[in-house]
């Protein structure tokens, strides 16, 4: 996310290279998720019987599920890992964001005094990053004034895993809103019109939503999952829009992203 410029003990932190390594890894996720999803669709009683049996022993036999109960196991723990890895990045993208809009805000301090300005830096940097989800969507809507879009949808993914962290996945009065519900948010793509011949079809986003509540387990289609991917997509996209208008408002210019930490 940083490359080496010609000025040794500099760094350039660059927003267009945060946006491509983060998309990039939401696309290597999607992708897995995609095969893993795959590989299950395609799993059936008589191959898992035959892998079982492959060492003809078992660690401790009386505990084997069969292939009907590994199949939920492995859907509720693909939910958990898929959600565990969106929020992670989300995180990871938030605090490479932070960095640069506090670098933007302490940008003419940098040029008066670069050591008091790099210790700064380096204090708030290292308090956002050891601070929860929630707490993060705070800070950069009270220091940069950035209000992010899909903050909802992303701190009820955060609830929803530990819902499936903590009690495998069923909801608790704890979990919900003040309707009662934890909704998740979906962004999926809907055709407008079908392609002519030679041309691409019109699409656009649109936002679906499905709402559980005290009592019911988390349990999302495989459609689902993969749109979870597309709501992410569209949190980054929004906020790197976000990082970019603060940038060019607070230093002007080249702020689309460029800046030096030392």
């Amino acid at each position: 996310m940083s490359d080496k410029n010609e000025h040794p003990g500099q760094h350039t932190i660059s927003l267009p290279a945060i946006a491509q390594n983060f998309f990039g890894a939401l696309q290597r996720h999607f992708d897995l998720l995609a095969f893993n999803l795959a590989g299950m669709q395609g799993a059936d009683a008589e191959k898992y019987n035959h892998f079982s049996s492959l060492t003809r022993m078992m660690p401790v036999a009386q505990l084997h599920r069969d292939f009907e109960q590994m199949k939920t196991f492995a859907h509720g723990l693909m939910i958990r890992q898929s959600v565990n890895d969106l929020l992670s990045m989300v995180a990871a993208c938030m605090d490479n964001c932070h960095l640069l809009c506090t670098l933007f805000s302490e940008k003419k301090a940098m040029e008066e005094d670069p050591k008091a300005a790099n210790e700064r830096v380096a204090r708030r940097q290292e308090a956002f990053v050891n601070s929860a989800l929630q707490d993060k969507f705070e800070v950069f809507e009270k220091e940069f004034g950035i209000t992010c879009e899909l903050e909802d949808g992303v701190t009820n993914m955060a609830i929803a895993l530990r819902a499936l962290m903590r009690n495998n996945g069923v909801v608790t009065a704890d979990d919900v809103d003040d309707e009662g519900e934890l909704v998740f948010e979906f962004k999926t793509v809907q055709m407008i019109q079908p392609a002519k011949e030679g041309e691409r079809p019109e699409v656009r986003l649109a936002d679906t939503r499905r709402a559980f509540r005290a009592g019911d387990t988390v349990d999302l289609t495989n459609s689902e999952l993969l749109s979870l991917n597309t709501t992410v997509a569209s949190f980054f996209d929004a906020l790197f829009k976000s990082v970019a208008a603060f940038g060019k408002k607070t230093v002007g210019g080249n702020a689309e992203g460029k800046n030096d930490a030392q």
